[in-house]
């Protein structure tokens, strides 16, 4: 690691000039634009307190992180809670759902000045990861410091294995870094192994996302139909997390299926806000009525086909209102594909493509309950959502399934917590 932290150090006396200069010129990562060179909010902590450093990439990792930090801060109070991320999205997603930490940042780049700037801030007695944010510099400088590192609700596709496997022995030591390991199943445990890791410094202890997840009552969902103008009777289909190329598929999809539902409802939501124009260009050319969510009134309600979900943090409530949902990144390839959960906890059947490698264990799982369908193109996406739509019988089955299924998954989050504060205790 020591030539990883020279090359580091050379590398950010350009990344610094470059990084602010493309900030300051475009208007992207200005804020916090600090934070990734390392000045930090956070101030040193006080003597008798200790302190949680959680890093959360994105807005999913800080889904699965909240409900593990909460169950800390309400049982031990005093243990100071900071979070970084690199994304916007997880920004604004933690303060949200992670309103009572101490302090909310982005994460410094992985340059020996700026990750060691931002330990001597913070003093972490214990550094939380969550998913796949593996920082190979602070890491080693962690370990230097013996400060525990631990892996939750960490997983790895089969795609992300070749390409660690290609590091050889520096993904090995990698993954030596961490004090333990958590895992979501039992492949991503039979992967890390593949590394050398020793058995007693892994465990599978699920998914901590299942325990945020929670169907909204009857009442909640009657209101938000009626503040999106949808009737009662009217179907409704929920394409979720949608990227470029998967939307064409959708809409001519949603086309075919309204000649015989004339009142079905498209609720069409891109996983990047800053796509919607371009969803708008594609809605108009194909002349489809639609209208923004953002510019939704009772005047508009009544003329709309597609409602464009141009806003954040509505899409998991949205699900419950869906009579047959699809989640995107995963019709065509590379895919990946995103989480299938939040339809599933409103009991909601979830269609998606067959590019789903960095879910397929879950997906697998959810497919063998009839809760999952995949469909490889247009044509047997049209046919499973027809066939759907026709069966409110088996919708209802397949909603009692669901929720019995939520619930069967939920715990990881406690079991997460209590490692924590072992940890912190020692």
């Amino acid at each position: 690691m020591t030539v990883y932290h020279i090359l580091s150090s050379f590398a950010a006396l350009i990344v610094a000039p470059l990084f602010a200069l493309y900030s300051l010129l475009t208007g992207n990562k200005r804020r916090g634009l600090l934070h990734h060179f390392g000045l930090l909010p956070a101030t040193k902590p006080s003597a008798h307190k200790k302190t949680l450093w959680a890093f959360a990439l994105s807005l999913g990792e800080v889904t699965a992180a909240a409900p593990v930090l909460k169950i800390i801060h309400e049982e031990r109070p005093d243990i100071r809670i900071v979070v970084s991320v690199t994304t916007d999205s997880g920004y604004d997603g933690a303060r949200q759902k992670i309103s009572f930490a101490d302090a909310i940042f982005f994460h410094p780049f992985d340059c020996l000045p700026f990750t060691l700037n931002a330990l001597k801030r913070i003093q972490p007695d214990v550094f939380l990861v969550a998913d796949t944010g593996f920082w190979p510099g602070l890491l080693d400088l962690l370990q230097q410091q013996n400060i525990p590192a631990l892996l939750f609700n960490g997983r790895i596709s089969k795609r992300s294995l070749k390409r660690y496997q290609l590091f050889g022995s520096f993904a090995t030591e990698l993954f030596s870094k961490f004090d333990r390991l958590c895992m979501q199943s039992k492949e991503g445990s039979a992967a890390i192994k593949t590394f050398g890791v020793e058995e007693s410094r892994l465990q599978v202890i699920g998914d901590p996302k299942f325990d945020a997840l929670k169907p909204l009552p009857e009442e909640e969902r009657r209101r938000l139909r009626a503040e999106l103008g949808i009737q009662e009777e009217s179907p409704v289909w929920v394409a979720g997390s949608t990227h470029a190329g998967e939307e064409e598929i959708v809409l001519q999809v949603y086309q075919k299926i309204k000649k015989k539902f004339s009142d079905l409802i498209l609720i069409l939501a891109p996983r990047r806000i800053e796509r919607v124009e371009e969803i708008a260009s594609l809605l108009q050319s194909r002349d489809i009525s639609f209208v923004k969510r953002s510019a939704l009134n009772e005047a508009t309600a009544s003329t709309k086909n597609v409602i464009l979900l141009d806003t954040l943090g509505e899409l998991a409530n949205i699900y419950a209102i869906a009579d047959a949902a699809f989640v995107g990144k995963s019709l065509l390839p590379p895919g990946g594909g995103h989480s299938l959960m939040e339809p599933v906890a409103q009991g909601v059947p979830v269609l998606h493509g067959p590019f789903i490698e960095n879910i397929r264990h879950l997906a697998e799982e959810f497919q063998k309950e009839g809760l999952a369908l995949e469909t490889k193109n247009a044509e047997e996406l049209e046919t499973v959502i027809r066939d759907l739509l026709e069966n409110p019988d088996r919708r209802k089955q397949l909603a009692e399934k669901a929720f019995a299924l939520i619930q069967n998954h939920q715990g990881a989050s406690r079991r997460m917590a209590e490692i924590i504060l072992e940890k912190i205790k020692n």
